[in-house]
């Protein structure tokens, strides 16, 4: 195996543990139940503001999104003689990408208008980041499905390990 391919797979598993690491820590504290959820929503940006340890979880959060797209490019080229399993699995990570990208205006919005935002503003805005990201599980499962079976038409993977990986696409 290659430097190259090391590095490559490496992305892949830096990605995972980069975004759990980052959300874990730019999770805020939980507020209390009496006040409204567009009100705990300008807390968390309040919070975030203030947190560094919430600054430096978005930022290995950002660390993490930029291995999903060295990931995604380095997957497509190993498996580029798949034919359209591998223009899809690019496609669909290409996809993912972009609704990531588009899923942080709402939430940067947010955070750099804290001060200004009504409850209902701020509520609509988390809403927005949240849809996103439950948007995104289709073009990553559609990048995921096809990866894997491109890997097993190129015999990039075995039958059991892309059989396992096609199995668990979202």
């Amino acid at each position: 195996m290659r430097i190259l391919d090391r590095c490559g797979a490496l992305t892949g598993a830096a990605y995972v543990v980069l975004v759990m690491a980052g959300n874990a820590m730019s999770t805020g504290p939980s507020p209390g139940s009496n006040r409204s959820p567009g009100e705990q929503d300008i807390d968390y940006m309040h919070w975030l503001a203030g947190s560094t340890l919430g600054q430096a979880g978005v930022t290995l959060e950002l660390l993490g999104f930029a291995a999903w797209m060295l990931f995604v490019g380095y997957l497509c080229t190993r498996v580029r003689a798949g034919g359209w399993l591998a223009t899809a699995a690019l496609t669909g990570g290409v996809v993912s990408v972009a609704v990531k990208l588009a899923s942080a205006a709402p939430l940067l919005t947010g955070y750099l208008l804290r001060d200004e935002l009504s409850p209902d503003t701020a509520r609509m805005l988390t809403n927005m980041n949240g849809i996103a990201f439950g948007v995104d599980w289709l073009p990553v499962g559609l990048f995921v499905a096809c990866a894997s079976a491109a890997a097993l038409a190129t015999r990039t993977l075995g039958p059991l390990l892309a059989g396992a990986v096609c199995s668990r696409a979202p």
